[in-house]
């Protein structure tokens, strides 16, 4: 899952949680989950810097040591993001964020608003093929791992069995068992219009009813999964970035098969939005046959 984790430091968290999530809203937006740690105090900050999947520290400037912070933040292996605010800030509050690459200050009212192009403009380094064959790859591998995972528990007791098969090399690659997946959720609907025909009880009829229109939906995202992941992951596999004319850069498809992409932010972020929705709609998926 595409996150983007941040430390919230703010000794009045009531303030702090709306624009928390106003930020969760525009990063959905742009294809990542936001994952914020809230803290009233810098106590044990140490141990949150440590985090190698931590991208951004946003604090309250009051009662917290910025030059300190500073020093720790620029002696880590990983770049890292400093957002300061500050309701009335002090003299020395604009020179503590002053000439310090990564290091941004503002006032609280615009504090959402500078997380946001603070955001934006990470969002705009990362968005070239080499990054995006990463992203892409890396999702897809845990995509695929949710599929085998519901194909397992669909099978319940022979769910090892079903493993050891999908496990096997050049016996189910990733479009098989997107294949495999759609072709169980397509049984369980069918199997739900008989129940739902047969039923005689409203309630219960109204009961499986309920669950088999869930299903479907999740049936229908389910089978772009090929379009939408792994046609994604096979173009990018195949693409060199060029520039075109206009200056505006373009992945050229080394196959036939392939067409160039126009890689401009819009596609970045829809591609990064379609892995997020694949992943979430597949832990639906295995939600729904575990309780069902």
């Amino acid at each position: 899952m595409l996150k983007y984790k941040a430390l919230w430091i703010d000794d009045t968290p009531d303030s702090a949680e709306p624009k928390m999530e106003s930020i969760e809203e525009f990063l959905l937006e742009e294809g990542f989950v936001f994952e914020p740690v809230l803290q009233e105090n810098a106590d044990g900050i140490s141990d949150y810097l440590d985090d190698p999947e931590l991208d951004i520290i946003i604090t309250d400037f009051n009662g917290i040591d910025v030059e300190e912070l500073i020093k720790k933040v620029q002696s880590l292996h990983k770049y890292i993001d400093l957002v300061l605010y500050s309701e009335n800030p002090p003299p020395e509050f604009y020179e503590a964020a002053r000439s310090i690459p990564g290091t941004y200050s503002c006032t609280r009212e615009d504090v959402e608003d500078t997380i946001k192009k603070v955001i934006q403009n990470t969002i705009r380094r990362t968005q070239n093929v080499n990054n995006m064959r990463g992203i892409v790859i890396s999702e897809v591998i845990d995509i695929e791992n949710q599929v085998e995972e519901i194909i397992v528990k669909y099978f319940d007791d022979k769910g090892d069995l079903a493993k050891k098969v999908l496990e096997k090399e050049d016996v189910c690659d990733f479009g098989k068992k997107i294949a495999f997946l759609n072709s169980i959720l397509k049984k369980i609907v069918k199997d739900y219009n008989k129940k739902i025909s047969t039923e005689k009880d409203p309630d219960v009829r109204d009961k499986l009813g309920t669950q088999k229109t869930m299903l479907q939906s999740l049936y229908n995202i389910s089978k772009k999964l090929s379009d939408e992941v792994m046609k994604t992951r096979n173009v990018l596999a195949h693409v060199e970035q060029k520039v075109g004319n206009d200056n505006v850069p373009y992945l050229k498809s080394m196959y036939k098969e392939y067409e160039d992409i126009n890689a401009d932010s819009e596609w970045y972020k829809n591609t990064r939005k379609d892995l997020h929705k694949h992943s979430e709609n597949l832990t639906s998926i295995l939600e729904f046959i575990s309780e069902n």
